[in-house]
């Protein structure tokens, strides 16, 4: 088993949500420890095949789940990120109910002033693909067979907004409460670490992220009685829905010429390897000698020429990292070809772009002409 490849990274923060979602992997897992970070790895076997899966238990809060799962990204180069475990509900959602985030809300910003404390929340997105897979996940229905044992009452699972800060909301009058409710009020569950997973995927454009969360508490009837019997029940039905997403998914990356990569058991043909920051450097020289390209507007140009991948690069402090972003994220979403056509079509001729073009093709990317 390839220990630093895997398809799908599951964070969780406490005992109860790791012991649910590494019930779901095939006998045979093993524990890993890489740069001081120890990972459950094994596999599951899914709609597709079977993939390759990462488990940690980080531990709570925001802070701590930004730096594993960028460490993990790092080391692991999965394709989806997900947060799994239990949160308080706030409304809509009952007890034992999933939530999925299609947003999570920042909500403890904000700006000290002398009158008072002026609010600034921020907003990350979970995934768009990850989000519509979950909407027709929670519509049919068939996640729920695999919650062992099975519940009294079958859950539901809602998609929507999810608040993260810093303290556990016990109640909703409480200070937060009393916030969510004035400044977001379409939130309907509270939790400590899905904004930092979220961030940590959203430097990393070339990964999936979403976050799952199962109801423990409806922020009132929280206490120590309460949360030994609701968290391993929510944490299981969590898991079952996040392993359901897993198992629909084509979760196995793809070389660059389109074809399933190694990463996932049996497969024939290896990718290629991932070009080094050496070599992405290089490539965003040649790229940024194409006449005009440093100017606002003409990169510009290029990002709307390149649907879905301009959207998914992420602005930078200068042109040559924003280079970079757009580079990897072309490799990471097979995009080279359509780099190409693109640049073809704006600077039709130009000795840089045909100096890109052989680049590729010398790394094996793209075929000659």
């Amino acid at each position: 088993m390839d220990a630093e490849k895997i398809d799908v990274f599951i964070l969780t923060a406490i005992e109860t949500e790791y012991t649910a979602a590494a019930h779901h992997l095939d006998p045979g897992r093993v524990r890993r420890t890489l740069d001081g970070a120890t990972y459950e790895i094994g596999r599951f076997s899914g709609e597709h095949g079977r993939v390759t899966v990462g488990v940690q238990l980080a531990g709570p809060g925001n802070e701590m789940a930004a730096a594993l799962c960028e460490r993990a990204i790092a080391l692991l180069r999965p394709a989806v990120v997900l947060l799994v475990g239990v949160a308080g509900g706030r409304k809509d959602a009952a007890l034992g109910d999933v939530v999925v985030a299609d947003t999570v809300y920042g909500y403890e910003t904000g700006r000290d002033e002398e009158n008072g404390f002026l609010p600034r929340i921020k907003s990350w997105p979970s995934s768009f693909a990850l989000v519509q897979k979950a909407r027709l996940i929670a519509a049919d229905k068939r996640w729920q067979s695999r919650i062992v044992p099975p519940p009294e009452r079958a859950p539901t699972a809602h998609i929507g907004a999810v608040a993260a800060g810093a303290k556990v909301v016990a109640h909703a009058r409480s200070a937060s409460g009393r916030l969510l409710s004035d400044m977001a009020s379409d939130t309907l569950a509270v939790e400590m670490e899905g904004l930092g997973l979220l961030t940590a995927a959203r430097i990393n454009p070339h990964v999936q992220a979403l976050v799952v969360r199962g109801i423990s508490d409806l922020l009132g009837d929280k206490d120590a009685a309460h949360d030994a019997h609701w968290q391993p029940v929510a944490a299981r039905h969590a898991a079952a829905f996040a392993f359901e997403l897993i198992s629909v998914s084509h979760t196995g990356r793809r070389s660059h010429t389109g074809r399933r990569s190694a990463s996932l058991p049996g497969a024939e043909e290896r990718a290629h390897p991932p070009l080094t920051i050496r070599q992405l450097g290089t490539l965003a020289g040649l790229l940024l000698k194409v006449p005009g390209l440093t100017s606002p507007i003409s990169w510009q140009q290029l990002l709307d020429s390149l649907p879905g991948l301009g959207v998914m690069t992420s602005r930078q402090p200068n042109q040559h990292l924003e280079a970079v972003s757009l580079l990897r994220t072309c490799e990471a979403y097979d995009g080279w070809t359509r780099f190409m056509e693109a640049l073809d079509s704006l600077w039709p001729g130009a000795p840089a772009v045909e100096d890109i073009h052989l680049y590729l093709v010398e790394h094996q990317l793209l075929e000659e002409r």
